[in-house]
């Protein structure tokens, strides 16, 4: 119970104290009779408690009461509603007040606190006494009367408890109904009337919000749940393993035993005896063991609560970074109202009729299953409820029920069972990549998926095939689950009969005068540039308040009112009727004109230069100008399947035109390469190698940068990244395996041709460059048998070319050749693989590897791979020069051109998405930022994009259609 809103009232007509208890700024409900004998309109004293008695007697006037009722149960409704109208009013600061009803069977404890006779003093001044006890629901369950059991503390005889007549009585936080009179059942049992029976009378509703008073009442009490029948986990039935998965565990593992064994045998000197084959069998089996301890599940420090805590911690972080960015870099949400839809069958018991923002945490935990799918129209903060749910559920001091995690359902392929994709993405994104960890604690009950976007898995007019398959896969998901959706399209689903089972169904309401009125003070930096406008922004009929009924339109009012300019935007519209469309698109045009420089603002926090916002606007309508392919693109110019709002990284290039930043990339290859070679050449005429046979070595290299400088001006391209994670899976093992076999049918006819130590460096340099980047770099779905195909012959063109032209220099231009021979391999396989795959409904993205994925992942991913096959170039290069005799110069020379060639082998050649970003930069020089990146990633925080796994996405839809204009 808050003290600050215990009300005392003075009714002069009939010269009589009362009690009651301000529900709002300037609202008190109290009981009718203790007004009685005042009009409506009429005036009677109140004032706020104060135990130092520094309050004053200030006036209010009756507005409400159900004497024009003529229902039954008006007549016995004892309840009024006043508005002070002092002028020296000031209300309370303390939170607005919540409301609840009473269900169930169990009694709940109440409190009180009113101004009866009991407690009057000499001067006839009246000090306070507290109503302690409690609320049986089973008593005068006919009237619907409230009946409250005194038990705690004094209680005096009948005619002491006048005066506390308009007591507010509360169970908890929740004031629940108002005291009326003492009944004559027993001392100490008064009648109060539930504020739930109020609600039903005409007008009171209708009264409450057009005086700022936010009404949704909430179910409290209720029979607890059998321990044994409902627990915090239920296990949740998971499909197991596929036969192929269960046999790839035992298959691999006693593979690699086996050729240890075999290999060891064929390897046993003559006359060994018999220790020999013990000793190899041994090897095998223990090969066997660890090959399978390494490619099981990791076990988890301090078990599944400590991946649970540490799942809540990381999960709670994200959440928090992105409400603070829908909130326009705030923390205060509108407290937006939700009503209950009942379905056609297959609801979830304990739904209540209403909700709002902050009690969505306690709806959710009164669901029988804990299961709800959140809808509403474009812009009413769907998205932004399901992270308020996740935040309010994280933030409590005592939670032991299921983490809420969110996830993009857009990014979900379908073809994945849902329990495989999201256990997947909860390891890789907050569990450190541990898949099995996920999985267990998703069929232990322990995790409750929040899926944002289902609306947004289908492109328009595509028959919604993506949306109508998830949700028969969510529906065999039987554990509690979070689903959001765009009002008509979940209706035109359900239609079809395609919709969730076993929930509460729920829209989101447009915003409420007084709730917007709320927000906007609460947000207010200034809130006297607010304070003579803010009650004329919601008149009715005016075009102010039809534009901000929504919580998006809101936001943009709160940012627009930081600044002057953007206030006297708003006041040029007050008291303009809403006429029609026109002026709705006028206002909302100005307020999307005010957006972008209220975020412009410089931060203090912030040490980066701010960015100017007429820059910022012309920045984002030329990335914004035309459709942009999200995601991976096809590398073969297919069509993307991305909405077109999404930017991607990797695929901006379109923004320089059809051609320029493409061939700026192609040209930024040339000049990545052209410092190693003429570093090479002068290694080889120092050596005295030029013109031959230094030349053939030139020559053999020449075709690395001409293909790299091709693939850079591919229309799409897919950005490199390096895996490390495969090595302990069958998949990299597999791909290893891959390219040894290959480089050992290499080895065949080199053999014949250049000698055994030719043809065994080329084949293990090709098996290294070759097994190892499939392994790492390069994603998942490919057609093997096309990869091969095309990479194959490539490979062996080029050592054989090699072997010809150079095989006297010795067995290192072998080892040199074999690289190549796999590099080139990739280059010219791999397309021919994605394209075969795309061809059979493949070629999907791998899944992101371990950490939350950015926007900004493809580009670091690509510079990372770049800078290891760098790396790994440089370090050959340098034992070269500084080893081989036909290559050898002095050190500083030797360093120097292995750093050239580690920047041809990793930016010049394997980073082509780096290439590509760069040929943006230079094409676009003078029409967008020179760090493009940090533009975006700040245009992300600040709330002008928001990121949606791999792509930024532009705020919102009408934010979109601006900057196309």
């Amino acid at each position: 119970m808050d003290q600050a809103r215990v009300m005392e009232i003075w009714n002069p007509a009939l010269g009589k104290s009362g009690s009651g208890y301000l529900i709002g700024d300037d609202v008190v409900l109290t009981a009718l009779h203790a007004v009685e004998g005042v009009r409506p309109r009429g005036t009677v004293d109140v004032r706020r408690l104060d135990p130092e008695s520094r309050t004053v007697w200030t006036t209010a006037e009756l507005v409400w009461s159900p004497e024009a009722e003529a229902s039954p149960a008006s007549q016995e409704a004892d309840g009024a509603l006043l508005r002070i109208t002092g002028p020296g009013w000031r209300p309370p600061a303390t939170p607005p007040v919540r409301f609840g009803r009473i269900v169930g069977q169990d009694r709940v404890p109440c409190l009180g606190l009113g101004f009866p006779n009991a407690v009057a003093r000499p001067d006839h001044a009246r000090d306070t006494m507290p109503i302690r006890g409690h609320v049986d629901p089973l008593h005068r369950m006919k009237s619907r009367m409230t009946t409250v059991h005194v038990d705690v503390g004094i209680v005096p005889g009948r005619s002491g408890w006048r005066g506390s007549s308009g007591t507010g009585l509360l169970c908890g936080p929740h004031l629940v109904a108002v005291v009326t009179r003492e009944m004559g059942l027993a001392p100490g049992v008064l009648e109060a009337v539930p504020v739930s029976v109020l609600a039903e009378l005409s007008g009171f509703e209708q009264t409450l919000r057009a005086y700022g008073v936010h009404f949704v009442t909430e179910d409290i009490g209720g029979t607890a749940p059998d321990a044994d029948d409902d627990t915090d986990f239920a296990p949740i039935a998971m499909p197991p393993p596929s036969s192929w998965q269960r046999m790839r565990k035992l298959l691999v593992p006693a593979a690699a035993g086996t050729t240890t064994t075999l290999a060891l045998l064929a390897l046993s000197p003559p006359a060994s005896g018999a220790t020999w084959p013990l000793g190899s069998t041994l090897s095998g089996v223990l090969t066997t063991w660890g090959i399978g301890r390494l490619r099981g599940p990791r076990p988890v420090a301090g078990g599944r609560e400590a991946a649970l805590q540490r799942l809540g911690e990381t999960v709670r972080g994200e959440v928090d970074r992105r409400r603070w960015q829908l909130l326009g870099n705030d923390r205060k949400a509108i407290n937006v109202t939700f009503v209950t839809l009942p379905q056609s069958g297959r609801d979830a018991d304990g739904a209540w009729p209403r909700g709002d923002f902050d009690g969505i945490a306690r709806y959710l935990a009164a669901l029988r299953p804990k299961r709800m799918v959140i809808t509403g129209g474009p812009g009413s903060g769907k998205t932004l409820l399901a992270y308020e749910l996740v935040h309010r559920v994280l933030d409590r001091k005592r939670y032991d029920g299921p983490v809420p995690v969110p996830a993009g359902l857009s990014e979900w392929d379908t073809g994945v069972t849902f329990a495989d994709w999201f256990s997947a993405r909860v390891g890789s994104e907050y569990l450190g990549g541990s898949d099995a960890t996920a999985r267990d604690l998703l069929a232990s009950g322990r995790i409750m998926p929040v899926l944002d976007g289902l609306d947004e898995m289908d492109l328009p007019g595509s028959g919604r095939h993506r949306a109508r398959t998830a949700l028969a896969q969510l529906n065999r998901f039987a554990g509690p689950l979070v689903l959001t959706c765009r009002s008509d399209e979940y209706t035109e689903l359900s239609r079809a009969d395609q919709r969730l089972l076993d929930c509460a169904t729920v829209r989101i309401e447009t915003v409420q005068p007084v709730d917007g009125r709320r927000f906007l003070v609460e947000r207010a930096t200034n809130r006297a540039r607010l304070a003579g406008m803010k009650d004329d922004l919601f008149t009715a009929g005016t075009v102010t308040k039809e534009v901000l009924s929504s919580p998006w339109m809101l936001t943009l009012a709160s940012l627009a009112l930081r600044t002057e300019a953007g206030a006297a935007t708003l006041r040029s519209f007050i008291r303009v009727p809403a006429s029609g469309g026109p002026e709705q698109a006028r206002l909302r045009a100005a307020l999307l004109e005010e957006f972008i420089p209220s975020l412009c603002e410089p931060d203090p926090a912030d040490r980066r230069r701010p960015y100017r916002a007429p820059a910022v606007t012309r920045w984002l309508r030329l990335l914004t100008a035309g459709p942009r392919g999200g995601g991976a693109a096809p590398a073969d110019g297919g069509p993307s399947t991305a909405p077109p709002h999404s930017l991607a990284i990797h695929t901006l290039w379109s923004v320089a035109g059809p051609r320029s930043a493409r061939y700026a990339a192609a040209a930024i290859t040339l000049a990545c390469w052209l410092p190693a070679l003429l570093l090479l050449t002068v290694c080889l005429h120092r050596n005295h190698t030029l013109p031959l046979p230094g030349a053939v070595l030139l020559a053999l290299l020449l075709p690395a940068p001409l293909l790299s400088a091709w693939n850079a001006r591919a229309r799409y391209v897919e950005p490199r990244r390096i895996l490390f994670g495969r090595l302990r899976g069958g998949l990299g093992w597999s791909r290893i395996a891959l390219g040894v076999t290959l480089g050992g049918v290499l080895m065949l006819p080199l053999t014949a041709l250049f000698g055994p130590g030719f043809a065994l460096t080329a084949g293990a340099g090709f098996a290294v460059v070759f097994g190892f980047g499939l392994a790492l770099s390069v994603r998942a779905d490919i057609d093997r048998r096309h990869l091969v195909g095309a990479g194959t012959p490539s490979a062996l063109g080029v050592t054989v070319a090699a072997g010809f032209l150079a095989a006297r220099l010795g067995d290192f231009i072998g080892l040199i050749a074999g690289c190549g021979a796999g590099a080139i391999g990739l280059a010219v396989g791999v397309p021919a693989g994605l394209r075969s795959a795309r061809r059979h409904n493949g070629g999907e993205p791998d899944p992101n590897p371990p950490g939350v994925p950015t926007p900004l992942s493809p580009l670091r991913n690509d510079a990372m791979a770049g800078v290891v096959s760098g790396a790994v170039v440089a370090a050959l290069t340098l034992y070269a020069t500084l080893r081989v005799e036909w290559l050898q110069v002095s050190w500083p020379l030797a360093v120097t051109t292995a750093l050239a060639c580690g920047v041809a082998a990793g930016p010049g050649f394997v980073a082509v998405t780096i290439r590509q970003y760069a040929g943006l930069i230079a094409a676009t020089r003078g029409k967008l930022p020179l760090r493009l990146a940090g533009f975006l990633r700040w245009c992300d925080e600040r709330g002008l994009l928001r990121s949606a796994g791999t792509v930024y996405r532009v705020r919102h839809d009408e934010l979109l259609e601006w900057l196309q204009r």
